[in-house]
């Protein structure tokens, strides 16, 4: 006998809903994974409560938290400001901080890096107090920078290594008060990186003769911002001896990733779509530390990870902003052949795979960041590449 219901009234469900049941069960995949990673987040968190939060410096179980604390500042500086400060390891004070990132002892180069680029009050205070503990008197400008930009990494915005440079120069001058004033000594350390790409980037074919580097600066020259006696010191020293950024990853100094990490164009954490590998079909969100440099962006899981997660070729590709009601500061490099984006990445067993992707979506955290990335990868593309203006709607 046939039943007089339909099965979608047997199921409780309108025909509408049975519709709109693919996208239901899409989602639950998704939070299944993103409540497995919550499970990881409070079983670390059931961890750290265990221990005992103020023990004696000398005991094992406070060195142990001290370990711990520097793993985390090295994962993420910010976010672990708070715990620091709540195990006494380190105050939330500039100068607290700036003293014990100056020890550098365990900690992240690029860490250090991340806190002292930022534009927050808090940030612009610790990076004072951080750069005049540095004993620049009666030291040369340009081994007083090297000195200064071993003890961190460098970020590789232009905002950030120009706020930078500022205090040096700011902190050379008044330890150095007969040098001159902190525009000029700002203008010697900027053409200390400019010259140092110049005659180090591989990209960069044509490498300039002093002549021609002094020619590059005739401006300059002309409103007494440096002098060509300094422009010399400045072309000699670093001819000789490139300026390396700090090795934390490599004990030759020449890692894979210092390489990509010197000639940077822009770096910070993006959240990036990703297949998810417990369910088939499904997507979810990962965070990872991004790196745009030498026309490909790499990124990793961590940022003092020895080798990138994956690498994305800026090659025949496109770029465009995302328009999506869940995630609105996203944007997607699309082929433009309607092939696969020369791409590769690292399987969790260690095997490198080529990628199979034709469009990679990322997510920043705001506006800002979200156009800024676009532009300096825009930049980055070969010339007949364009950003493409034009959004693409998602659902």
């Amino acid at each position: 006998m046939t039943s007089r219901y339909s099965v979608a009234e047997r199921n409780g469900l309108s025909e509408t809903e049975k519709m709109t049941l693919p996208k239901v069960r899409k989602r639950k995949a998704q939070l299944v994974d993103e409540i497995e990673a919550l499970k990881n987040e409070v079983r670390e968190v059931d961890e750290e409560l265990d221990q005992v939060y103020y023990t004696h410096p000398k005991s094992k179980d406070y060195q142990k938290i001290v370990v711990n604390g520097r793993k985390k500042f090295n994962q993420d500086p910010w976010k672990a400001l708070d715990w620091l400060a709540s195990r006494n390891i380190v105050a939330k004070d500039p100068q607290a901080l700036a003293l014990w990132m100056k020890a550098g002892e365990g900690l992240s180069k690029s860490a250090i890096g991340e806190i002292l680029g930022d534009n927050r009050p808090f940030a612009l205070e610790t990076l004072d107090r951080f750069t005049r503990e540095h004993r620049l008197h009666e030291v040369p400008i340009v081994p007083a920078l090297r000195q200064y930009l071993f003890s961190f990494r460098l970020p590789g915005e232009s905002q950030k290594i120009n706020r930078i440079l500022e205090k040096f120069a700011e902190v050379y001058v008044h330890q150095n008060p007969t040098y001159g004033n902190a525009d000029q000594a700002h203008t010697v350390a900027y053409s200390c990186i400019m010259v140092n790409t110049l005659l180090h980037n591989p990209n960069v074919k044509d490498k300039p003769s002093l002549e021609k580097y002094i020619e590059m600066n005739e401006q300059l020259l002309a409103k007494g911002a440096i002098t060509i006696e300094q422009l010399t010191e400045v072309y000699d020293s670093v001819s000789v001896t490139q300026f390396k950024i700090p090795d934390e990853v490599s004990t030759s100094g020449q890692g894979t990733v210092n390489d990509i990490l010197l000639h940077a164009e822009r770096e910070g954490w993006l959240f990036k779509q990703s297949n998810n590998p417990l369910f088939s079909g499904a997507l979810s969100w990962k965070k990872r530390w991004f790196v745009l440099s030498e026309n490909c962006l790499y990124y990793f899981d961590q940022m003092t990870d020895k080798e990138p997660k994956g690498i994305i070729t800026l090659a025949n590709v496109g770029i465009r902003k995302v328009e999506s009601p869940t995630r609105p500061f996203m944007f997607e490099i699309f082929s433009l052949s309607d092939g696969q984006i020369k791409a590769c990445k690292t399987e969790q067993d260690g095997r490198l795979v080529e990628g199979r992707h034709s469009v990679y979506r990322i997510c920043a955290v705001n506006d800002e960041d979200m156009r800024s990335w676009i532009n300096a990868i825009s930049r980055m593309m070969a010339p007949q590449q364009h950003l493409l203006t034009r959004p693409k709607s998602t659902h």
